[in-house]
């Protein structure tokens, strides 16, 4: 059966909330993204980053990748980042505090690692906490605060808790592939012309790990089309700017589309020009072999 891509606007898309044992809590929109690869675990989230939000420097046992829309996202350590701007935060590498002052919305997406080890879903990190809390466990402000067996004080970062807890093992942190996240700046890029697409510029922000990871935007002249064909890799793209026709639909900014290797795609087609964030996943074909 030949993959299907997922297309809609995350303003028709419900919010929720991350209760993690945070003080304040993120708002999102978890978005559909299923990888077809058993236990492999891609999620995408529009989030809203809010005022006063704060989070101990801590690292994580999966890539992320992030997209600032509006405000700015405190990351820490003068790694601040403000609409327009992407970074790839490498599994093992630690960032923070952060310590939010104002709203900032993004897109954050959170994958496996080249290391491969597990990512829990959002589903499975919220019924480990619950069941967690309903027990005794006690979280304040990103920390679990638990006791050893002797009885002393210990304490952890809530999500290395949650996912001790879940996985019923310590944790492995693999070793950096990079000294700190990666910070790109679209604004210094150049827009280069694309061959094989007229009408098509692209900026390429990177390619990472050994996984080939990648990142660019993607920009429509007005009037000008974009032959349906199928991609080789899977792909994540957020519409920042502009309009789009797909499947006779004109798509605004704020769209999200998601197209597994190989899907059937329609021909995209732009009248007054248009602007998208591209994450490329290779690692979903190397993971299919």
């Amino acid at each position: 059966m030949t993959p299907q891509p997922v297309m809609l606007n995350v303003a028709d898309f419900p919010w929720d909330s991350v209760k993690r044992g945070r003080k304040i809590n993120i708002q999102r929109k978890l978005l559909p993204l299923d990888t077809g690869i058993p236990g492999v675990t891609v999620e995408l989230s529009y989030m809203l980053v809010p005022d006063t939000y704060a989070v101990p420097r801590h690292r994580h046992n999966c890539d992320q990748i992030r997209y600032i829309i509006d405000g700015v996202q405190s990351i820490g350590k003068g790694q601040d980042m403000v609409p327009g701007e992407c970074g790839y935060f490498p599994e093992g590498v630690f960032y923070g505090p952060q310590e939010q002052k104002g709203d900032c919305t993004c897109l954050l997406m959170q994958f496996q690692g080249p290391s491969g080890e597990r990512l829990l879903t959002s589903a499975e990190l919220d019924e480990t906490y619950n069941r967690m809390i309903a027990s005794g466990a006690v979280f304040e402000n990103g920390i679990w605060r638990g006791r050893k067996a002797d009885g002393t004080p210990q304490n952890k970062d809530s999500y290395v808790a949650i996912w001790e807890e879940h996985e019923q093992r310590k944790i492995a942190f693999a070793k950096p592939r990079y000294r700190e996240p990666v910070m790109m700046l679209p604004d210094e890029f150049r827009w280069v012309p694309d061959a094989r697409r007229p009408g098509v510029e692209v900026k390429h922000l990177g390619t990472f790990c050994e996984m080939r990871t990648t990142a660019q935007l993607t920009r429509m002249a007005p009037g000008s089309t974009i032959a349906a064909q199928p991609p080789g890799d899977a792909e994540v793209r957020y519409l920042t700017a502009g309009t789009i026709e797909v499947g006779g639909k004109t798509w605004t900014s704020g769209t999200y589309w998601y197209l597994p290797s190989g899907a059937a795609i329609d021909s995209i087609a732009s009248r007054d020009g248009a602007t998208w964030l591209t994450i490329g996943l290779p690692m979903l074909t190397i993971l299919k072999q």
